[in-house]
């Protein structure tokens, strides 16, 4: 999941959701939450008309928005990794020769949420 997000608008979400092997995400942006759809090797972000991220106030609202469209799971990341980060440490283990062991980071929380 490197680089851009292509814009969707709320019309092409739909399309989007009916795809296979599809994932949904809650992204926490600022004081909201931005709506990603990843498939194809590929991530789409729900834009506004006038061209911004869609932003959500809360979960509560993503929630309602995706069952409205049928979502049934989806996953929340309350915060990302930066990419200089994550070269620092990818040239830190190459320089010592060292692939440490793989444990969950701090900065990086996420959930799922499943509903029946």
């Amino acid at each position: 999941m490197a680089g851009a997000d292509f814009p969707i608008t709320d019309g092409q979400v739909g399309f989007h959701l009916k795809v296979a092997k599809r994932k949904v995400r809650a992204v926490a942006h600022g004081v909201g939450f931005i709506l990603q759809i990843e498939h194809s090797d590929l991530v789409y972000a729900l834009y506004t008309q006038r061209g911004t991220p869609r932003l959500f106030k809360n979960l509560t609202t993503v929630a309602s928005f995706l069952k409205g469209r049928g979502v049934k799971r989806f996953t929340v990341i309350l915060e990302q990794r930066s990419t200089d980060e994550e070269t620092d440490k990818a040239g830190a283990e190459a320089a010592t020769g060292k692939q440490g062991k793989r444990t969950p980071s701090r900065q990086s929380r996420t959930l799922s949420f499943d509903e029946d």
